[in-house]
């Protein structure tokens, strides 16, 4: 069984340019993945893109792609940026 990478999103995204998330994503192409939005109050914009085509390309390698820990906060930033609150609840299409 291959290792699942983990990584855990910053409260907010970076100012100083490239979010954290991006070369943890890079890094981790080959498999399962698991993010943990646990201290993410505020969701931006593109945050929520890259987790976006994050999702859809692990589903297209045949990878876990996993977000938890979502405080309703959370969910409600997705449904404010136009997404199901639920979007990251639904098992991984394989």
């Amino acid at each position: 069984m291959p290792d699942i990478h983990f990584h855990a999103l910053g409260a907010t995204r970076a100012r100083s340019g490239e979010d954290p998330l991006v070369p943890f994503l890079l890094s981790a192409r080959q498999g399962p993945v698991t993010v943990s939005a646990r201290d993410v109050h505020r969701l931006d914009s593109h945050r929520l893109q890259l987790l976006l085509v994050a999702e859809r390309q692990w589903q297209i390698d045949g990878k876990d792609f996993k977000l938890t820990d979502m405080s309703p906060s959370f969910r409600d930033g997705l449904e404010r940026l136009g997404i199901a609150s639920d979007h990251f609840d639904k098992e991984t299409l394989q």
